[in-house]
């Protein structure tokens, strides 16, 4: 050990002997245990400090950058002088501010680090670290990124892939403040689903996302990169005319299924309209044409409906949107030969993600986002909720040009 570093120890175990010899004295539990950890704070940077060398007197030979354990001062030609992104930022402390950005506010995160890791952050510089990942991240190459991921794990046989897709709506700061839709995918495979953890109450294990902000074209782009291409492909989506036209022409071999629950959606509102007065008829009527689908008597449920006697020429129009909404889905609402088949056909997955993905974060009270700041928020947290952490590592610690 160098004697610098003897210093520091000699120091250190002189503190903690007075710590220690104070127990006995006026210091609480707490007070012992936020004295000890501000020492080992001030320990580890004391140390970090003498292991990288001497502070250079000039201060054009010397640069002070943000570590996990404080600000320490290099000298501009040490090796480990680096600041990814032009932030004097250690790498690693980079990629923590981009962690604790992406699933806090960046004020509630600033306050968590400076709390937790005694290391001074305002909310801006990790709002300009996670905002400067998130445009770096939307340049990888997610094709190669995904299929990288895929070869890791071993398929089973005969496993399929769930796609499902759907929007939620944010906040942006457009000149009227307008709501404009993120649009969603999570995939999974079926093996990745773990049944009966609970009652009434299953697992995905993995699944992989995407999110855009903006036309569906390039958010379809961005889907067909994450797609596998040998595995059968299930789709739930709800009834949404510019999904089924895109699936059925990329993916004709695919299984098309309508979301079970917005087919009952439509069924319930229906059936409110035909029984006004008498909830459990309604009810009633419905649970028969759902059992009529679960017997795989898809026609059956037609004529059923289509015998409906209307007085009304509203109800009668109602009773014909159905229809026609129904037997526009003919092929995707066989519930009873998916259940038999063992596949899902709830979209119970995607409603989850949009909440996880993108409520959880993005639509707080009082946030209002850039189209470009949102995309880039987006980026960061399907990174992260996909398991693809090694990517953003790659773009810190060793400040690759992206793929």
């Amino acid at each position: 050990m160098t004697p610098k570093l003897n210093e520091i120890f000699t120091v250190l175990v002189e503190s903690l002997e007075d710590l220690t010899n104070n127990i006995d004295k006026e210091s609480s539990s707490y007070q012992f245990e936020a004295s000890f950890i501000d020492l080992l704070r001030n320990f580890s940077q004391s140390v970090f400090q003498s292991v990288v060398g001497n502070i250079p007197k000039s201060k054009n030979d010397r640069i002070t950058i943000l570590t996990s354990v404080g600000d320490v001062c290099f000298h501009k030609n040490h090796r480990l002088a680096t600041t990814p992104g032009g932030f004097k930022i250690s790498p690693y402390m980079q990629e923590q501010l981009c962690r604790a950005g992406t699933r806090l506010t960046f004020e509630e995160a600033s306050e968590q680090v400076t709390e937790l890791k005694g290391v001074a952050v305002n909310a801006k510089q990790i709002e300009r670290l996670c905002h400067h990942y998130g445009e770096l991240l939307g340049q990888v190459d997610w094709g190669q990124a995904y299929n990288e991921a895929t070869q890791l794990r071993l398929p089973l046989k005969d496993e399929l892939t769930y796609a499902m897709m759907d929007g939620s709506m944010i906040l942006t700061r457009q000149k009227d403040e307008s709501w404009k839709e993120v649009k969603l995918c999570r995939t999974f495979r079926s093996g990745d689903r773990v049944e009966d953890v609970s009652k009434d109450r299953n697992i995905i294990g993995h699944s992989d996302y995407v999110a855009h902000l903006g036309n569906h074209l390039d958010f379809f782009d961005k889907v067909i990169e994450l797609l596998p291409t040998q595995s059968p492909l299930v789709f739930i989506c709800d009834g949404a005319k510019w999904i089924w036209k895109w699936i059925e022409e990329y993916y004709p071999n695919s299984t098309l299924i309508l979301d079970f629950y917005h087919c009952k959606q439509h069924l319930y509102g229906f059936a409110k309209n035909y029984y006004p007065k008498d909830a459990h008829q309604s009810r009633k009527w419905v649970e028969s044409c759902i059992e009529l689908l679960m017997d795989k008597k898809v026609s059956e449920l037609f004529t059923s409906i289509s015998e409906l006697s209307c007085g009304q020429k509203q109800l009668e129009k109602e009773k014909q949107k159905l229809l026609s909404y129904l037997q526009n889905n003919e092929k995707r609402i066989n519930y009873g030969l998916y259940k038999e088949q063992g596949l899902l056909f709830g979209s119970g997955a995607i409603e989850s993600a949009n909440r996880d993905i993108i409520q959880k974060r993005m639509k707080l009270s009082g946030q209002r986002w850039t189209l470009s700041g949102a995309q880039q928020m987006l980026n960061l947290r399907v990174c992260y909720k996909s398991g693809h952490n090694r990517k953003l590592h790659e773009l810190i610690a060793h400040n690759q040009k992206v793929a």
